[in-house]
């Protein structure tokens, strides 16, 4: 009763329609540990959440979507719990807002649903940007069993009412996914590195924490020894730190103290032969 009832009250916002640019969900990090900071390799044992960024430019009186854990090769977990950091929330969405665990047994596919709908509580406000979503997963069995096996998350249609879909205006906002990870038993090398303990790729980590408050770690991993070069810049495009020198293969990590400059977003960049990537951090003081 309670999912028809959701179902026909989206259903009444859905019909909304408007013009609307910019709206997007992303997967913005994953905090539980990264295998050696390798960003696409996770640890058996350990539980991990999938925060997840809303952004939005305009207001947006009722929003339907659904967020899908599987794993095509075998892979288990205890269970997945939807959640969110306060908005959207039932404050936003007073005439009905509900996160509905699909399926939660940790096998085959977990599905988790998000839908609001607003009345007076002004639903999603306007030029929102911020991490709103949370899905956590876990843990994932210990040892061998899941070595080698993948771990993913992406968007689903939500529930009943199949829909992926903001309404009042009304929009589809674009997803980032999917987002696949490989599991790793600690006691096992194979799938990061080779047999002689180095990593098979050049990689760049995401900072962690991110944000930060003065210090903050990168990880990157460079399978020959390389001329490295790391640079930090502000939002201006101007270097505040910088790193020349050769380094042996193998995993790296740097941290970087930013005590002396001020808050605000920064970018960090590595060349390394021709590897070159760039990834975006946050200093809040």
């Amino acid at each position: 009763m309670k999912a028809k009832f959701i179902t026909m009250v989206l259903a009444i916002f859905v019909m909304s329609f408007g013009i609307s640019f910019g709206q997007s969900i992303t997967l913005d990090n994953v905090t539980g540990g990264m295998w050696h900071g390798q960003p696409d390799s996770i640890m058996a044992g350990s539980t991990y959440v999938f925060n997840i960024r809303i952004t939005a430019v305009s207001t947006y009186s009722g929003i339907t979507n659904g967020f899908r854990v599987y794993s095509d090769d075998g892979a288990t977990w205890t269970t997945t719990v939807g959640d969110t950091t306060g908005t959207p929330s039932g404050s936003n969405f007073d005439l009905i807002w509900a996160i509905n665990p699909y399926s939660i047994t940790g096998a085959d596919s977990d599905t988790v649903g998000f839908g609001g709908a607003a009345l007076f509580g002004g639903g999603l406000p306007a030029n929102f940007d911020a991490i709103a979503y949370t899905i956590t997963v876990g843990p994932i069995p210990a040892g061998a069993t899941h070595h080698g096996q993948t771990l993913c998350l992406d968007s689903s249609f939500y529930g009943s009412t199949g829909l992926w879909k903001w309404a009042g205006p009304e929009a589809f906002p674009t997803w980032d996914g999917p987002h696949c990870y490989t599991i790793v038993d600690s006691g096992s090398t194979d799938i990061v590195s080779g047999i002689d303990g180095l990593p098979h790729s050049f990689s760049l980590a995401q900072n962690y924490p991110n944000p930060f408050n003065p210090t903050t770690t990168i990880d990157y991993t460079l399978p020959v020894k390389s001329d490295v070069s790391l640079t930090i810049y502000n939002v201006t495009g101007q270097k505040v730190k910088e790193i020349n020198e050769a380094q042996e293969a193998g995993f790296h990590s740097f941290e970087w103290d930013a005590s002396t400059v001020a808050s605000g977003v920064y970018f960090y960049k590595i060349v390394a032969g021709d590897f070159s990537e760039t990834k975006k951090m946050m200093l809040l003081k």
